[in-house]
Formats: structure tokens, C-alpha cells, sequence
């Protein structure tokens, strides 16, 4: 059988570009000669002694590998679509190593990373040949900010653009599943403004930004190291003696343990330790779950030195770091209000005007202010509102507004009040109360 896709192949065979896992005869035919940097050298018990070794007590190492090793649960866990995480944090912490050494269970640390800066067509190919695996990306810096939020809806999603062939006629379109692990000195959303464009929650889901400052850069636990960069430097030695064996090997013991069909079950199990609110906090939950339950059975296999339950406390305590800077209630919510309160901050004294007789007028009004007894309200017409909050449709702005108590004065059944202003009219208007903007932090 000509297989022109790698990944699993059934329950008992599991191809790359270099090497059939299982058993099954199909042979790999794809598009290219490129392998995906696919690859192995040293030895599995050296990748043991020099990487895995370091684990215990380092939640951001055991979440990189954890990752890398979650690509081949996700077809038998029956999810079609990938996403991972993005480690920020300042150069030289050791972010980036941690990448290495999840790339180093499937080939050599260095070159199975990729740059972000990579096109978004070399991109979907890589995906393609890394389908359910890995992807590891680094400096997110580097990434053209006018495509990189299309960039991780397609890498997570899974589906390549629609592209025509010389003759016109539509080639196949490319598909896979991947777990994405990114490092970089910025977030999406921060590189995406660069474009003066906003990231949407499906991005921010897709791709979870985690924090990766810890004790000593990226490790709390040095194992004997005099620093954090002695650390870092010992696993990139490693990386690049030792890789290539355990993602293979952990792909082995999935099929011949022929427990593939009591994975869901498992991740339920899991999952009970990740309370989460419904919608974009439990989507994220069930992320770290998928990869605390690879570190799981991984440990089980003895492919990590972890002790029972140790990867599952690590991954909680990662959500709840996630959550906790993140904040509470929807990622929309969070981005109007800030949008508005921006917009306030910038323009309040310049394009509103005072509702008083004899008030100057303002160029380019957005709407008015009146005061209260604590403090100023400011009466956005319809355009200006929809202005501040450029991007989001009107009717999910005053959602958001309206979940925080920010709409101070509001008619039966509108999110509008009319007011009489000096020149006669009596327009509906958006009265805010710029206090409540935070009420999303």
C-alpha cells in the first residue's frame, strides 16, 4: 500500500517519513524528498540519562515533552484538530531549550525546530509530513505579523489552503494533525498588532500562551546544576547526541499495548482534575489533559522518570498559572473592554462633548459626557462605539458591556437611553460607565 500521509494508519501501524512503526504493509510515498527532519542518533537509555532525567520537579520541561509526545493520542482520542502552547518569556531563560528537547523525541533538537519566519505554504508542508506530531517553532518574533494569526488557525486546524494545479484543476488539500510548541520573547496578540491587527479567541485557544518564567529561567529544579543556564546547556548537548527514539518508541508501546481504545476513557479520567468553565477555559483544559496524560503512560511505559501523578499535578498547577494571568469570563470580553477603556484614555477630553448649554463642540465626535456625583459618564453614539471597539460586531460589544454593569442607564428592552442635548434632539445613546471597564481583568 502507497501511504501518501504519515501518522497512524490504522490501530497497528504508524508511519514517517523514515521508518514504519507497527505492523502493516504500506510504504511512504510522499510529494517531496523531504523526511520532515526526522532522525535519530545516540541511544534511547542516552536520551533517558542526559534529558528525561531532569523532569522531575520542572513543570515547563515536562509540558515540552508531554507535548511532543501528545501528536499520536490525538486520532485514537478522536480529535481532528491540533493547537498547542507558547512559551513567553525574556531571551537566554531557557525557553527555547525547552523546545529543543521536545523536538528531540522525534529527530535532532536543532534542526526538527523550525523558525516561525518560515512561510505559511513551507509551514503547511512541514505540518503535513509531521501529521500527528510534532510541529516546534521558535522565535515567534521572527513571524510576518500581516499572516501569523492565519498561520495558527491553519497549523492548529489542520487544513491547507485550496490551491489549483497547472491545468487549473483543484489539488488535494493538505491535512493533518499536529501539537504545536512555540517559544518567543512576544505573544501572538503583541505580534499581531504589529499589522494593526487583533487576535481572536479561537487564536488564543489554539495557541495557549504560558508563562516560562520559573525559579531559575525556565527550571525550578537545577538537578545538581550550579545555574539555569548550565542546565539549559546540558540539554542541548543532549538534544543533539541522543533524539529520535523516544517519540517512536512511545508509538510502540501504544500499539502493542492495545489499549488505544480506552484512551478517552483515560482522558476523562484526567480531565476531572482540570476544573474549568465552559467554552474557551475548558478547551484549554482539555489540552494540558491530553499532555499530562502522554507524560502519564509515558512514565508508565518507563520512558520518563516520573512518579505516578506528578505530570497530572504539574499540568494543573500550569492551567491554573494560565487562567490566573489570563482572568476570568470570555477572551472577547477582556479585548473590548480594553479597546474601550483605550479608547476613553485617548480621546475622552478630544472627542466628547459636554452635554451642557453652551458646550464647545468637538471635532469628530464619538458622543458626549455628563457628570455624576462619581464621576464622568460618556454617551457613545452608535458609530463611535462601533469605532472604539473596531473589529467586534455592535451586538457582542454591548454584551460584553453589559456583563460588567458597564451600561449605566439603559431603556426597556435596548441597551440605549435617550438624552435631550442643547441643540434639540433627543438621539439613543450608550451611556458607559468607564469604572466597570476592568470588570474583566
Amino acid at each position: 500500500t502507497a501511504a501518501t500521509a504519515t501518522g497512524w494508519h490504522g490501530p497497528e501501524l504508524f508511519i514517517t517519513p523514515v521508518e514504519n512503526i507497527g505492523t502493516g504493509d504500506a510504504i511512504h510515498q510522499a510529494e517531496t524528498t523531504a523526511d520532515g527532519d526526522y532522525g535519530k542518533a545516540g541511544t534511547l537509555d542516552g536520551w533517558r540519562e542526559g534529558i528525561a532525567a531532569l523532569l522531575p520537579g520542572n513543570p515547563l520541561l515536562q509540558l515540552a515533552i508531554g507535548t511532543a509526545l501528545a501528536g499520536p493520542l490525538l486520532a485514537p482520542l478522536n480529535i481532528h484538530t491540533g493547537g498547542g502552547f507558547h512559551l513567553l518569556w525574556d531571551s537566554s531563560n531557557g525557553k527555547t531549550t525547552a523546545v529543543l528537547w521536545a523536538a528531540s523525541a522525534w529527530g535532532h533538537g536543532a534542526h526538527f525546530t523550525l523558525k516561525w519566519n518560515a512561510t505559511a505554504n513551507g509551514l503547511e508542508g512541514i505540518a503535513a509530513l509531521r501529521n500527528d506530531g510534532l510541529l516546534a517553532l521558535d522565535e515567534l518574533g521572527q513571524a510576518d505579523p500581516r499572516y501569523v494569526g492565519d498561520v495558527v488557525y491553519s497549523v492548529a486546524d489542520g487544513t491547507g489552503k485550496q490551491r489549483a494545479g497547472r491545468s487549473s484543476a483543484a489539488r488535494r488539500v493538505r491535512r493533518w494533525r499536529v501539537m504545536l510548541l512555540s517559544s518567543g520573547e512576544v505573544t501572538l496578540e503583541t505580534k499581531m498588532a504589529e499589522a494593526g491587527k487583533r487576535t481572536r479567541a479561537g487564536q488564543e485557544v489554539r495557541l495557549v500562551t504560558v508563562s516560562a518564567g520559573r525559579t531559575f529561567g525556565a527550571w525550578d529544579d537545577l538537578h545538581g546544576h550550579p545555574s539555569g543556564a548550565s542546565l539549559s546547556d546540558a540539554l542541548k548537548r543532549a538534544s543533539s547526541k541522543h533524539y529520535g527514539h523516544a517519540g517512536p518508541e512511545f508509538v510502540r508501546q501504544l500499539i502493542e499495548s492495545g489499549d488505544l481504545d480506552k484512551l478517552p476513557a483515560m482522558l476523562e479520567t484526567i480531565r476531572e482534575h482540570f476544573p474549568a468553565d465552559p467554552g474557551q477555559q475548558a478547551r484549554v483544559a482539555e489540552r494540558f489533559a491530553i499532555v499530562a496524560l502522554a507524560l502519564e503512560l509515558a512514565a508508565g511505559m518507563g520512558l520518563l522518570p516520573l512518579a505516578q501523578g506528578e505530570a497530572t499535578a504539574s499540568m494543573v498547577g500550569l492551567f491554573e498559572g494560565w487562567r490566573g494571568e489570563r482572568g476570568e469570563g470570555p477572551s472577547e470580553d477582556r479585548q473590548i473592554l480594553r479597546a474601550l477603556a483605550d479608547f476613553i484614555d485617548r480621546h475622552g477630553g478630544s472627542r466628547f462633548q459636554s452635554v451642557e448649554v453652551g458646550a464647545i463642540e468637538v471635532r469628530d465626535r464619538s458622543g458626549y459626557w455628563e457628570s455624576t456625583d462619581s464621576g464622568r459618564l460618556y454617551l457613545f453614539t452608535r458609530s463611535g462605539l462601533a469605532e472604539a471597539a473596531h473589529g467586534f460586531e455592535l451586538a457582542r460589544v454591548v454584551r460584553a458591556l453589559d456583563g460588567v454593569g458597564a451600561i449605566a442607564k439603559k431603556e426597556a428592552g435596548k441597551h440605549q437611553h435617550r438624552k435631550r442635548l442643547p441643540d434639540g434632539s433627543n438621539p439613543g445613546l450608550y451611556w458607559i460607565n468607564p469604572a466597570r471597564l476592568d470588570g474583566v481583568s
